[in-house]
């Protein structure tokens, strides 16, 4: 077997499964562990996996703050969000996230639509001020500076004692073992009992968001509805994905 195959393989069962061993992968690609191991340091050195002890993790995902992707148009994302449009029908009470992507989602709202629209981010309030028949109901507590919203107790407590026909998140990384994951312990609390609340949970993001891990578990993938992704995601991925039971639209 050629090295790149050898190690296409490895990314693959990476993928898949959420963690390597490399005593497993000598065994099923048959090679010596120094191979193996070699194979491990030099796709973690390119930056493809998190080399630790015995065998690599998928690579933790560092999205960048939310204010520092204020000023950035991504038409990709304006897409996205305008396809998560279709999971709202009138008269529904719906959670929009923080979020570049919640926001785009949040410009993109019908003028006619009757809505009440929670949320813990004051830019998405903001947008929905000349939506007449949206009711805002703001989500208070600790302003948490790097995702722009409001987070602790304070918040969760108001979140349990509403329902949600749809909840709506920005992905900051999802993987089909491993979970939907967050930057942020504070944000991820907060993203816990939102799903918890919701009767549906929509989360759109960009594909090379996908097989990857960010720092703090939110859910297990299992406990997500609906994933709307671009076309470019991997078809292996979509599909472990669509095995936890995952609806994934690809736009």
């Amino acid at each position: 077997m050629l090295l790149a195959e050898r190690q296409t393989l490895i990314l693959e069962q990476l993928n898949r499964k959420g963690r390597v061993y490399a005593a497993d992968l000598a065994a099923q690609l048959q090679v010596s562990e120094d191979t193996i191991r070699r194979d491990l340091n030099k796709l973690g050195e390119l930056k493809m996996l998190r080399r630790v002890h015995g065998g690599a993790l998928p690579l933790q995902y560092d999205v960048p703050d939310y204010a520092d992707r204020l000023e950035n148009l991504d038409t990709n994302k304006q897409k996205l969000a305008e396809a998560a449009l279709a999971y709202i029908q009138p008269g529904q009470t719906v959670l929009i996230n923080s979020g570049s992507t919640c926001r785009y989602m949040a410009k993109a709202l019908p003028k006619d639509i009757t809505l009440t629209v929670v949320t813990a981010c004051p830019l998405i309030a903001c947008e929905l001020t000349k939506h007449d028949k949206i009711e805002v109901i703001m989500i208070g507590g600790i302003f948490f500076k790097p995702a722009l919203r409001c987070v602790g107790t304070t918040a969760t407590e108001m979140i349990r004692r509403m329902r949600f026909d749809v909840c709506f998140m920005g992905l900051c990384a999802l993987h089909p073992e491993r979970g939907f994951s967050a930057k942020y312990m504070e944000e991820a609390d907060i993203m816990r009992v939102s799903i918890e609340q919701a009767d549906k949970t929509v989360v759109i993001g960009r594909a090379d968001r996908l097989g990857v891990v960010a720092g703090h578990q939110v859910v297990a993938a299992n406990e997500l509805d609906v994933l709307i992704t671009d076309n470019q995601a991997n078809g292996d991925m979509v599909n472990a994905l669509r095995e936890q039971s995952i609806t994934v639209v690809t736009v």
